[in-house]
């Protein structure tokens, strides 16, 4: 477990749009479960790494992965849990 995830997710997505699509999606799956886990503090960053991969995005995966983590978030957030988190 790493303290603060959160913190070191948020310095990585400032250069989300210049990392290798693998990392990009890797970091979307990152924050939204670390919004699972901790959705108070990290409601903002949540909400930037989606509209990155869903508005600012090229890559067709990393656009609909995106898309399903926000409908599943907006939905049914114990759903994205038991989905997310396993």
């Amino acid at each position: 477990r790493i303290d603060n995830a959160d913190e070191l997710l948020d310095n990585f997505l400032e250069t989300f749009d210049e990392e290798d699509s693998m990392v990009q999606l890797q970091l979307l799956t990152a924050t939204v479960k670390c919004f699972l886990k901790n959705p108070e503090d990290t409601q903002d960053m949540v909400q930037r790494v989606l509209d990155l991969a869903t508005e600012e995005s090229d890559n067709p995966d990393l656009r609909d992965r995106g898309f399903i983590y926000w409908r599943l978030l907006s939905t049914d957030p114990e759903a994205a849990k038991l989905v997310v988190l396993g």
